[in-house]
């Protein structure tokens, strides 16, 4: 019997994706991570979800640094932390399947739809790095991040124009910044939420 060809494609691409992450910036940024999880959260299991999480949003930024790629096998990851996170130690609800549903497309698919509008605003990864957070974050720790990052990256963009270092249409690489405000909404978002409300 013929064997029958196996399109490995998707595999391939996972593979060589996941090698961009290996950089100095990712063996530092990925120490901070594992310590900043398990200092918050402690030594338990939402600890290492956490730290887990921290981790992969490590090694999406040190790829969109080193090759302005986001590696699919790394927002697969987030998304089955996600998951795993909800039935099997949070435990299924309505409430929470809610707001994981609402938190793939809170930022994801206003980011999609302005991409369609502006060629290039928002890059596939990015788009896809906020769905996958979205579900293990929930909506509103999500949303925190993205304005956080946004913000930061905002701010970033801003220095580099007054030092000239990059053109009006310049394009920054936006995952490291929004790596960074997924992370401190997951380790602060009860004071940073707790703050906005009382605005």
């Amino acid at each position: 019997m013929a064997e029958v060809p196996v399109n490995n494609s998707f595999s391939k691409k996972l593979i060589d994706d996941a090698k961009t992450i290996p950089s100095p910036v990712f063996c530092i940024t990925a120490a901070v991570a594992l310590f900043c999880g398990f200092f918050v959260y402690g030594l338990s299991i939402p600890g290492v979800f956490a730290s887990l999480f921290l981790l992969a949003l490590a090694a999406c930024a040190s790829s969109d640094i080193n090759a302005g790629v986001v590696p699919d096998a790394v927002l697969i990851l987030i998304a089955v932390l996600g998951i795993v996170y909800f039935l099997a130690v949070e435990g299924w609800s309505t409430g929470g399947a809610l707001l994981r549903a609402i938190g793939i497309v809170v930022v994801s698919v206003p980011m999609l739809l302005i991409s369609l509008l502006l060629k290039g605003a928002f890059g596939g990864g990015d788009i896809k790095l906020m769905a996958a957070a979205g579900l293990f974050l929930g909506w509103k720790l999500t949303l925190a991040g993205a304005v956080i990052g946004m913000f930061i990256s905002g701010f970033y963009g801003i220095y580099l124009l007054v030092v000239k270092k990059a053109g009006a249409k310049g394009k920054l690489k936006l995952a490291p910044f929004l790596a960074v405000g997924l992370g401190f909404a997951l380790l602060f978002g009860n004071i940073i939420l707790s703050g906005w409300y009382m605005l």
